[in-house]
């Protein structure tokens, strides 16, 4: 949260929640073939004025697995602190890094910290292990 700015109201949190979520949804179960964003974070939920989000900057994204396959194989990519680790570890990219990447936005919302907040103590600095 910027200095001075206050907090969103919690309905309208959980309004961009939601909808950042229906996005992913959509992406993972309803494109064809599924569609991996893989850079899933706060700054690429875009909203209107009405608080409306819009997911952004596709430019990471890869087609996800079809048919029997489990998994993408691929360069790991995407912001520190939103990684998946089981991703960041092995370069295998499936839908559940994205569902990762989410579970940290929303600890953002919830919390109203950074994902990474290098201005904190060592310890505080990463908002997941903290």
């Amino acid at each position: 949260l910027a200095p001075g700015k206050n907090p969103l109201e919690w309905h309208i949190r959980m309004k961009i929640a939601a909808g950042a979520a229906r996005g992913l949804e959509y992406l993972h179960d309803e494109a064809n073939p599924p569609v991996i964003y893989r850079d899933f974070k706060a700054s690429n939920i875009l909203l209107d004025e009405e608080f409306h989000p819009k997911l952004s900057d596709f430019g990471l994204a890869r087609h996800g697995p079809v048919g029997d396959k489990s998994h993408v194989s691929t360069r790991v990519m995407g912001t520190y602190g939103y990684c998946a680790p089981e991703y960041a570890m092995t370069g295998q990219l499936t839908t559940r890094s994205d569902v990762y990447s989410f579970g940290v936005v929303l600890l953002e919302i919830i919390t109203g910290r950074r994902a990474v907040d290098n201005a904190r103590p060592t310890s505080e600095q990463n908002l997941v292990s903290w």
